[in-house]
């Protein structure tokens, strides 16, 4: 069981999300939707720096913020819904209206399925993917207010679809250690703020 979890958590590595956001952005770029591409980084960006920053938060001072032991809320979470379900966004609409509730439901099922998976894999609380979950998707809700009442721009859906398939087939199992430059932030945090030591 624990080499599914695995299999699934892998999705939600920055080293397969991260990727995935910049294709992504490049097809926006030559597509000539550059106000969109801004929102895409926009969304994005803020996803990956927001969990940063909660990351270093609550590694430094999170037995002082809150009565819920939340040490490092969860990034795979977080940039999992922010890339999948704003991805979904930008192609979701030129569907018809049934295959885009079947995709919807896909890709948070996916999400979801990624989150349990830290759970079960012991590397976060229900706490720590809850954080992540809802920074994921205020992320997403910033790419719908962003995008407005624009119709996103017709892209190759075929060719990013592949191209994005093929990403992740290459990047899956790759992982970007992050982690331990967060925790070494977190502790120098704590000594600029007194009182979280």
């Amino acid at each position: 069981m624990p080499a599914i979890w695995g299999f699934v958590t892998d999705f939600g590595d920055s080293a397969v999300t991260v990727p995935l956001a910049l294709l992504t952005l490049v097809f926006l770029m030559m597509a000539g939707e550059r106000r969109l591409a801004l929102h895409w980084a926009l969304t994005i960006g803020g996803c990956a720096a927001a969990i940063g920053a909660l990351k270093i938060l609550f590694g430094a001072c999170g037995a002082q913020i809150t009565a819920i032991h939340i040490v490092s809320p969860s990034g795979h979470t977080a940039m999992s819904a922010a890339v999948y379900g704003s991805l979904v966004v930008l192609v979701g609409a030129r569907l018809s209206p049934h295959l885009r509730v079947a995709i919807i439901a896909a890709t948070w099922g996916a999400v979801i399925g990624i989150a349990l998976s830290r759970v079960a894999l012991h590397d976060h609380s229900q706490a720590e993917i809850a954080v992540g979950l809802v920074v994921g998707a205020g992320a997403v809700a910033m790419f719908r207010v962003l995008l407005g009442r624009q119709l996103p721009p017709a892209l190759p859906l075929r060719w990013l679809m592949l191209v994005g398939a093929g990403l992740i087939a290459v990047m899956h199992g790759t992982r970007w250690i992050i982690e331990p430059t967060l925790h070494r932030l977190a502790w120098d945090f704590r000594f600029v703020l007194r009182w979280c030591r």
